[in-house]
């Protein structure tokens, strides 16, 4: 496993989330069937840190005390009590292998209850991820075919109780 933490976000850090939700933006324009326009100052215009953060709440992955990504949590969910996964991102560098699956599962140690995490379904990688993450540490998951300003997407709607893994192994990558 790589040597990572999870880190919440706080107040302080939100110009660093800023700047990485533009790399985000700049990255999901290649699934979305129209483009994220960008400002005058040549930034996309999308919504900021903080507006993200006044919804929910994140976390920054650091690898080996660098910023290797993010993934940000709210409850705008379908269901009832459920925390959404809207975003995450990880920086291409640390995308090799399945490293994915231990971030997310150590994620998935923080939360209770219904969680829903939507990918487009232009996003092939993250969808095999996904189907990986599940094989590995889910025992049941309900996919939802969604259509959302005319971009598709699939939502994944699983229980933390039907995880299959030892969360215990994965408690000690996350710092508040």
């Amino acid at each position: 496993m790589n040597s990572f933490i999870l880190r919440k976000i706080s107040h302080s850090h939100l110009p660093v989330l800023d700047n990485m939700l533009q790399l985000y933006a700049h990255e999901l324009n290649e699934y979305f069937n129209y483009s994220i326009s960008m400002n005058n100052d040549g930034r996309y215009r999308i919504k900021s840190a903080e507006k993200h953060l006044a919804d929910g709440w994140g976390y920054f992955i650091l690898v080996s005390g660098e910023y290797a990504g993010f993934i940000l949590l709210n409850h705008n969910t379908i269901t009832d009590d459920g925390t959404a996964v809207p975003e995450f991102f990880m920086l291409p560098r640390y995308r090799k292998g399945l490293f994915y699956r231990d971030v997310i599962a150590s994620l998935l140690t923080t939360l209770d209850g219904i969680v829903e995490y939507s990918i487009l379904k232009k996003n092939m990688r993250a969808l095999f991820l996904f189907d990986d993450l599940a094989k590995k540490f889910l025992s049941h998951v309900q996919r939802i075919e969604e259509h959302v300003d005319g971009s598709e997407f699939f939502r994944y709607i699983f229980d933390i109780a039907d995880l299959t893994c030892d969360i215990e192994k994965y408690k000690k990558y996350v710092h508040s």
